[in-house]
């Protein structure tokens, strides 16, 4: 590709265009077909996690549909529901914000300014303490809560959460913590803070260009 071949690509997208040099140029749609790079991976990771937390909110609905005996069946599952609903339609809100979003020649900075902005409420959310010592408990607390009373059976409260039964739940809970919170921070940093960190070194090589 030609100087003037280059030129074209960039269409017209800057008012001062025409002082621009070649590796101006060059530098800006390298940034450009980075950013989208990074941005169609942010967004395919999104529908990998709406779709993996679907499957497993449905194989956990059926598990409890098919094993769980109490009498508190159906308020257990409405809880249940309403804890994925809640983390699915969270997730599914930040994807619908940059789902469509194609970052071009004109919108370069402006898409890149945004996109960051979106992406890092996300990411940020994930790595609070709400997330990682309130959520990721509580989670984790509720599942060994609707395993214990498919194991139970007909039993009554009273006979299924016994100061023994606590005590062994507590410390299988902070375990657990232990073990998962620094995973889902893993995931976190793998699937959306690395490409988040991509793009804002866009917006930055970017700002160099114009100065």
């Amino acid at each position: 590709m030609d100087f003037k071949d280059i030129k074209n690509a960039w269409k017209d997208s800057f008012e001062d265009e025409e002082l621009l040099n070649k590796e101006d140029i060059e530098a800006k749609l390298r940034i450009k077909s980075k950013s989208n790079t990074a941005l169609n991976k942010v967004k395919r990771n999104y529908k990998i996690e709406l779709i993996f937390g679907g499957i497993l909110s449905l194989l956990f609905l059926l598990t409890m549909y098919f094993n769980l005996r109490s009498q508190y069946r159906l308020l257990l599952m409405f809880f249940t529901i309403l804890f994925f609903g809640i983390l699915l339609s969270f997730t599914w809100r930040n994807f619908r914000r940059i789902r469509k979003t194609v970052i071009t020649n004109e919108n370069l900075k402006s898409a890149l300014i945004k996109t960051i902005k979106d992406i890092e409420r996300y990411v940020n959310f994930n790595k609070s303490n709400i997330v990682k010592y309130l959520l990721m408990p509580f989670a984790i607390c509720f599942g060994m809560t609707i395993g214990l009373f498919m194991g139970a059976d007909e039993q009554n409260l009273s006979e299924i959460f016994t100061k023994h039964v606590i005590i062994k739940l507590s410390i299988v809970l902070v375990v657990l913590s232990i073990v998962f919170i620094p995973i889902a921070q893993y995931f976190n940093k793998k699937m959306y803070k690395q490409h988040l960190d991509e793009l804002k070194q866009c917006l930055k090589d970017f700002e160099e260009t114009e100065e």
